[in-house]
């Protein structure tokens, strides 16, 4: 895929967003760099986890966490100029991906069935959250 081409394809997803039925979507350049950031990261970090578990939908989430990279590629640059500093994106990332690894540790380890069934519940939630900005 060219970059204008992918571009192109994130100015239509965003479009959609914002007829579609969805989460509200931030409308500042600076809180679309650090949602697209946090969802990379938590995508990331679950195609991570359902690779190692021999689980196929590794792929479709790969692909979904590549359409946020892409997204966040986009709105970097209108993030920096509103001052967001250079390293802050990648923090984001950072953080929306130990957030979904604390709950899949959570999920796969705890002793507590409770508190790994609302871990489970905690994960589909923030994916779902991601997905609703795109679908």
């Amino acid at each position: 895929m060219t970059r204008v081409f992918r571009i192109s394809l994130c100015g239509a997803a965003v479009s959609v967003l914002m007829a579609a039925s969805a989460p509200p979507f931030p409308v500042s350049a600076h809180a679309r760099a650090e949602v697209f950031a946090t969802c990379a990261g938590r995508l990331a970090a679950l195609a991570t986890n359902q690779a190692s578990l021999g689980n196929p939908d590794h792929k479709r989430t790969s692909q979904a966490r590549d359409l946020f990279d892409t997204m966040l590629e986009a709105t970097i640059p209108a993030a920096l100029d509103d001052g967001v500093p250079d390293n802050v994106p990648g923090l984001w990332r950072s953080a929306g991906w130990a957030e979904i690894a604390s709950l899949l540790n959570d999920m796969h380890y705890s002793l507590d069935n409770g508190r790994s069934n609302r871990a489970k519940s905690a994960i589909e939630a923030r994916i779902t959250d991601c997905e609703r900005l795109v679908l």
